[in-house]
């Protein structure tokens, strides 16, 4: 990883800073947790609300704010962000289709080893069936700060899963090529034997598996989808069909999000997919590397399905 790697929040804090200079209808909402927002409450302090750990009072209060003309940025832990405000999201926010950002801290696996409270593998899920809601899952800090500067101020309602720690960096490793627009599926690299499609953190391991795959010559490419609502459903199905196999890797529930956007796109098309996601099973404690591998869902498990799917069972064996 490179030494100048950052978090997601990080990266997103200026960003959100400099919209508030510049919107001045943008207000920014935390609860108990300004990592965010610094920037924000030491030059503007009149445009933070602080709630404290109360995500349903947040909610609300920013959609109250919503309705009386400002926009609002409310950031919290994602697992209590989605499940303890979700009737707030739902009735306060979505079905008025309100411009509310929502920014989701450590989606996903990423709380490690904090366990099953602090984990939010159904957050794609529970967001997804709300109307109007946009959904994004950067692939890593450089993605995640992009994201924002192409929606914020909000419009409309969206759901942004950032994630708790430092991710490798896929987009920006040299601090140089810019991740593109994060609507449209970004290929990073070529190849004719399969297509790996990956979000958030798994893009990296989507990446790093292809890598691995090359030493049993295959030629395999990866794309990153980052905007998961509205799905760009057309680009997936040209860059998918007749591919000789795709392959999904996600950090998140196996029946919905990205597999079940990329199934409905190809649908049709006869391409072999395989879905890699998070299961039921109660996890172990574990840090975030070690929960990818333990749900299938890291560079290795990514890698033995390709090659098991392309060669065979009886020419890898896996090295987990």
């Amino acid at each position: 990883m490179s030494g100048t790697a950052r978090s997601m929040r990080a990266a997103c804090a200026p960003v959100i800073a400099e919209t508030v200079r510049r919107c001045p209808d943008l207000i920014t909402l935390g609860a108990d947790g300004q990592a965010l927002f610094g920037t924000v409450i030491g030059e503007s302090p009149e445009r933070y609300v602080e709630v404290g750990i109360a995500e349903s009072n947040l909610v609300g209060v920013a959609a109250g704010l919503a309705r009386t003309g400002w926009r609002p940025v409310v950031g919290a832990m994602a697992p209590f962000l989605v499940r303890r405000a979700y009737e707030q999201l739902r009735l306060d926010v979505a079905l008025p289709g309100l411009p509310v950002a929502l920014l989701g801290v450590g989606g996903g696996l990423g709380y490690g080893a904090l366990g099953p409270t602090h984990h939010a593998v159904d957050d794609i899920a529970l967001m997804s069936a709300l109307p109007h809601m946009g959904i994004y899952c950067p692939a890593d800090a450089a993605d995640a700060a992009h994201v924002l500067r192409h929606f914020l101020p909000p419009t409309r309602p969206a759901y942004v899963r950032l994630s708790a720690r430092v991710d490798p960096p896929v987009f920006r490793p040299d601090g140089t090529a810019e991740p593109g627009d994060p609507h449209e599926v970004r290929v990073l690299r070529g190849g004719a034997d399969a297509l790996l499609l990956a979000t958030g953190r798994c893009v990296a391991e989507a990446s790093a598996a292809a890598e691995r795959c090359a030493a049993h010559g295959l030629d395999v490419a990866v794309a990153a989808v980052t905007c998961l609502r509205p799905f760009p459903t057309d680009q997936v199905r040209a860059l998918g069909e007749n591919r000789p196999l795709v392959v999904t890797a996600a950090e998140e529930l196996g029946h919905c999000g990205l597999g079940a956007a990329v199934a409905e796109a190809l649908r049709g098309s006869g391409t072999p997919l395989l879905r890699l996601a998070v299961d039921d099973r109660h996890p172990p404690v574990g840090e975030h590397d070690e929960l990818l591998a333990f749900h299938g869902v890291d560079r290795t498990a990514i890698e033995s399905a390709v090659v098991r799917a392309l060669i065979g069972k009886g020419d890898h064996e896996d090295s987990r």
